[in-house]
């Protein structure tokens, strides 16, 4: 990927200017831009097209896993690479892992080159996937397959849940969303008649992978992940409430929601109730993914039966 847009950061004015020279030199037509601290990374990463940010691990106050966090809440399409000379076994495992993409050894030989080329991939990878996805993706998708999740079949019982959810919180729109590998599917909604969007262009898919088991976002037009964002416009999406779906494995496969046309506040209340209502929609799937996996055991019985009798009398 030539001509990638990346932000170097680094406290330190020497390290900086001595990474900066050697990144151009093997950035090709790319641009790279210096940053001295968390503050100047984020509002560039706000302001400005980035395909990837690099970072140093000390940042002072900071570290780069902080800057890689805020950049995620900013612009979540950013990948983030540490670039740096303190000792890999020393990061946390789970914490490196949930906040940048790859990690590059300054002192190294060729480490310029080999940062660059990492800086490439990760800016490319982004591009391809427009939106974040969980560490655990693969598994989750996985869990999803092995669920029966016919609308039909569920539409009485989530129909309900969806009501509830919209009179409670006083708001026009409530649907249960399940986040499948490239779409946004909906099994029920309260309030409008909504066929699948595309994965990238769902509020729910940057909620699945947010820290809270609910999020909120007051005015989805002041967010810049979303501001451009002419679907959920379409849909009179201004304000969102959403809870994670989360089954017994620990894995999320969809949502809760709630949305209003207007911006407004979700109270503490509001947050818990929503809360209750996604654990109690996970409790009606996982009980229906069961009695439907027990109907088929029992039909599949019931076909073996014949021929187990007819076998048993030949002998």
């Amino acid at each position: 990927m030539t001509g990638a847009t990346v932000l170097y950061v680094d406290p330190d004015e020497s390290r900086r200017a001595a990474a900066l020279e050697q990144l151009r030199a093997e950035s090709d037509a790319g641009e790279v831009r210096p940053a001295a601290s968390v503050e100047d990374a984020t509002e560039w990463v706000r302001e400005n097209p980035t395909d990837c940010v690099v970072t140093e691990y000390d940042l002072g106050d900071w570290t780069g896993f902080d800057l890689a966090e805020r950049v995620r809440e900013v612009r979540p399409s950013v990948g983030c690479v540490l670039y740096t000379a303190a000792d890999r076994s020393a990061f946390a495992t789970e914490e490196f892992g949930n906040a940048v993409a790859e990690y590059v050894d300054r002192d190294t030989p060729n480490a310029a080159r080999r940062l660059w080329d990492v800086v490439e991939f990760t800016a490319t990878l982004r591009a391809q996937t427009a939106y974040p996805v969980p560490q655990n993706e693969q598994e989750r998708l996985d869990a999803l397959d092995d669920y029966d999740l016919d609308p039909e079949a569920l539409e009485a019982e989530v129909e309900r849940i969806t009501d509830l959810t919209a009179q409670h919180l006083d708001t026009p729109l409530a649907s249960v969303n399940i986040i499948k590998e490239h779409s946004q599917e909906f099994l029920a909604c309260h309030g409008a008649d909504w066929t699948p969007t595309h994965r990238e262009e769902s509020i729910c898919t940057y909620a699945i992978v947010d820290d809270e088991d609910v999020t909120v976002i007051e005015d989805v037009h002041e967010d810049p992940r979303f501001e451009h964002n002419d679907e959920l416009r379409d849909l009179g999406i201004r304000s969102y409430a959403g809870a994670d779906l989360t089954i017994s494995e620990g894995l999320t496969i969809g949502t809760l929601c709630a949305y209003d046309e207007e911006r407004r506040t979700f109270s503490d209340d509001d947050r818990a109730f929503l809360r209750t209502l996604a654990d109690v929609t996970t409790d009606l799937l996982e009980l229906h993914n069961e009695v439907t996996e027990l109907r088929d055991e029992l039909a599949d019985s019931e076909r073996d039966a014949p021929e187990a009798r007819l076998g048993g009398g030949r002998e």
